[in-house]
């Protein structure tokens, strides 16, 4: 049975799901709306349809063309809030319904596709910190910084609107913005992952605007949309997740291929589109797993060898070196947020 996967091309959002609310920033600062639409297969009579749907390279084509346009640093983080606190995403409804941030994440990370299908997380605890850690699902280009920059601002508007602050959450980012100190929380850059780390006790905290039965009524309408926004997976997080589930094997580009219900040759075409190939996505799943084996501090470099699916240490370490710039031992005394 061939994996469920989206392309860029697939249309997996609503135009209410974030078009709209980006529209309309983008017209109250003057942007004419052909201006903001040219280059996209929408039509402004789509804006008004109910269940409109648009194809994940348009979301990126609009986000591009508003850049362009108003070249304003502040647009990801207004339109982070303005999709939290609109009244036409049952997703975003029912995050401020519920009793408290657990509920609100796990209800979000099961509906994500709704709202952002163009990235995945992966939350774990560390130590003290509950940790949302964000990959992009399928290829983003130069507009993964910007959605990464949405999502965030809205869950640190939820945090902020339902518990009143933000002591002790932090943000770490890949890359530098000064525009990201906006966001009014600890934030370090040039770490190896781009996280949301949240301290423990603010799990449990109850949420001012808590009510159980608007939560289940925008539940279900969110069930609802489920047969209009069929939940899929991105085609880079559905590769990374089949290598990832194969360690310390490696499946070869074939058994992917045949998995997803693709040819070869038209995996390779698709991984081209989006500005990757196979040896780069086995060599970030590697990475990736090296640095949360490292983080657990209990394997030597000879385990973490043959648990990565190396012939020996030496080309394990020789990797890490490539990855990071360190040896394994000193990446797990450095690896930590500030």
């Amino acid at each position: 049975m061939s994996a469920r996967h989206f392309d860029s091309h697939d249309k997996i959002l609503l135009l209410q799901h974030g078009s709209t609310e980006l529209l309309a920033l983008a017209q109250r600062r003057g942007v004419e709306l052909h201006k903001l639409l040219s280059g996209t297969s929408i039509f402004e009579q789509d804006l008004q349809r109910p269940h409109g749907r648009l194809h994940h390279a348009d979301w990126l084509k609009l986000l591009h063309n508003c850049q362009h346009q108003l070249k304003s640093p502040e647009l990801p983080f207004l339109l982070g809030n303005a999709m939290l606190n609109s009244r036409y995403i049952a997703v975003c409804q029912s995050l401020q319904y519920a009793k408290n941030l657990r509920q609100a994440l796990c209800h979000l990370y099961y509906f994500r596709h709704q709202l952002f299908p163009g990235l995945y997380a992966r939350l774990y605890q560390q130590n003290d910190h509950i940790v949302i850690e964000f990959k992009a699902a399928l290829g983003l280009a130069s507009q993964q910084p910007f959605m990464l920059t949405i999502a965030c601002s809205l869950l640190l508007s939820l945090i902020k609107q339902q518990l009143g602050s933000l002591a002790g959450v932090s943000v770490q980012l890949q890359h530098d913005s000064a525009e990201h100190q906006l966001w009014g929380c600890e934030l370090s850059v040039n770490q190896p992952c781009d996280t949301l780390r949240i301290p423990l006790p603010l799990w449990q905290h109850a949420f001012h605007d808590a009510d159980a039965e608007q939560f289940k009524a925008a539940r279900r309408t969110c069930r609802q949309l489920n047969h209009v926004l069929i939940k899929q997976r991105g085609v880079l997080e559905s590769i990374s997740r089949l290598q990832q589930r194969a360690l310390p094997q490696l499946l070869s580009q074939e058994q992917v291929a045949l998995a997803l219900g693709l040819s070869n040759s038209a995996l390779k075409r698709l991984l081209s589109r989006h500005d990757t190939n196979f040896a780069r996505l086995i060599d970030e799943v590697r990475r990736d797993a090296a640095r949360n084996l490292l983080q657990q501090g209990q394997y030597s470099n000879r385990q973490l060898a043959l648990k990565l699916g190396y012939s020996d240490e030496h080309n394990f370490r020789r990797a890490f070196k490539r990855w990071t710039g360190l040896i394994p031992s000193s990446f797990k005394g450095m690896f930590h947020f500030n």
